[in-house]
């Protein structure tokens, strides 16, 4: 009898389809099917992560070209937002330090978070997916939106959360958040300590603290990334208890901290981790959206100049950045300091690592070349991901972007001369 070599495993290409949009009862299920054939034709996709309005013939298409593929079909779930059948109640949402609720990015239900503390929330989004469970109409799913809102655009009134639930879970851990607010609130009246409250932000959670201010923020940070990873491990434990497996929506790793993520904690509950490092999105979890929204802060608020600001966030990030804002708004970060993050994020986390590589296009908050996609993609792939998952939506990506990811993370075709920028 001939023995057959067991067949050599299947790189592990995720992809982002169907994101909610106005628009996405309309498609047609041909071109619909017909994109994601295309997709799996030009790469061999391994998960598919399907969006959270899909009507169900729609769904039923994807379902069927996701097994033609042997790919896994994952819905693309919004843990602590709106996915359109579970809708947070105002009372629910985050508490910013200033005791205000927080509103999401352009008022979108499915940017406005509420918090992992509150016992109503945690009922009502383990029973969203008992029911999703119960549907049976995925094989596993792709945690989204599972943190607290980021706080960079007003470090001071967008950081939360302090509602009754979190002081009472604070309290239980020896945490006095009345106090650490108070402390935060007077520590940003000076511009000398809004700029340290920045860098604390920035930090690394097991860091020393230099200051009784540093120190207050940083327990709170870690009360945050405690609150959100119970949360996520208590809904992964009950979801591979029904043997569906659970990938990680995670922000880039210098920014987790501003969003109550812990990449270590995070990655241990699941079965792998994307990584959203969007070195060129102008939009939520974009690198330049997020520091450059800081750095405004900081020249506005802080007494800063535009350079000034950026040395300030790059020292704390550990991410070479441009001087200059206009050049981080055009041109985004280089391919070196993707290297950087992506490198950070792979050796933290304990769960295979994927690169979230912004593939679509998108006036106003994506604008990509050819040259800049390969000197990415070259140069994160010497730093040893699992893998990729090409984001944020297949459905508004220039297919010939497919192609170039073939040709550098498939076959090793090099990057340009640029890689090193």
């Amino acid at each position: 009898m001939q023995i057959r070599a067991n067949p050599r495993p299947k790189p592990k290409i995720s992809i982002q389809y169907l994101q909610d949009s106005p628009d996405l009862a309309d498609r047609s299920i041909k071109d619909v099917r017909e994109r994601l054939r295309i997709a799996g034709d030009k790469l061999p996709l391994s998960e598919v992560l399907i969006g959270w309005q899909v009507p169900p013939s729609m769904l039923k298409a994807c379902r069927q070209e996701a097994e033609r593929l042997d790919a896994t079909l994952y819905r693309w779930h919004p843990l602590l937002a709106s996915d359109g059948v579970f809708y947070p109640r105002p009372e629910w949402r985050v508490i910013g330090l200033h005791g205000e609720p927080l509103t999401g990015f352009q008022d979108m239900p499915d940017f406005t978070f509420v918090c992992p503390n509150r016992p109503q929330v945690r009922a009502a989004v383990m029973e969203r997916l008992e029911n999703l469970i119960a549907d049976g109409a995925y094989e596993g799913l792709f945690l989204d939106r599972m943190r607290f809102p980021s706080p960079a655009a007003d470090p001071l009134g967008d950081l939360g959360c302090f509602c009754p639930s979190c002081h009472q879970a604070a309290a239980r851990q020896g945490l006095d958040l009345a106090r650490i607010r108070a402390t935060l609130q007077a520590w940003g009246q000076s511009a000398a300590g809004k700029r340290d409250l920045v860098r604390a932000l920035l930090q690394p959670l097991e860091g020393a603290p230099d200051s009784p201010q540093a120190g207050a923020l940083k327990s709170f940070l870690r009360f945050r990334c405690e609150s959100v990873s119970g949360l996520v491990r208590l809904a992964a434990e009950r979801l591979q208890a029904a043997r569906m497996p659970v990938g990680l929506d995670c922000f880039s790793p210098a920014l987790m901290p501003l969003v109550g993520q812990d990449n270590a904690a995070l990655a241990a509950c699941a079965d792998w981790v994307k990584l959203m490092c969007y070195a060129h999105t102008l939009g939520p979890a974009g690198l330049p959206f997020e520091l450059l929204a800081l750095a405004d802060w900081l020249v506005e608020r802080a007494g800063m100049d535009g350079a000034g600001a950026l040395a300030l966030l790059s020292q704390a990030t550990g991410l070479p950045l441009p001087a200059d804002r206009g050049a981080l708004r055009v041109g985004g970060l280089s391919s070196r300091a993707l290297r950087v993050e992506v490198g950070q994020g792979v050796a933290a986390s304990s769960a295979p690592c994927l690169f979230g590589v912004e593939l679509m296009e998108m006036e106003g908050v994506v604008s990509l070349d050819p040259v800049q996609i390969r000197d990415d993609l070259s140069a994160v792939r010497e730093v040893g991901p699992a893998g990729l998952a090409l984001s944020w939506d297949l459905w508004d990506m220039p297919l010939g972007r497919l192609d170039l990811v073939r040709e550098v993370w498939l076959e090793g075709g090099g990057g340009s001369k640029g890689v090193g920028r």
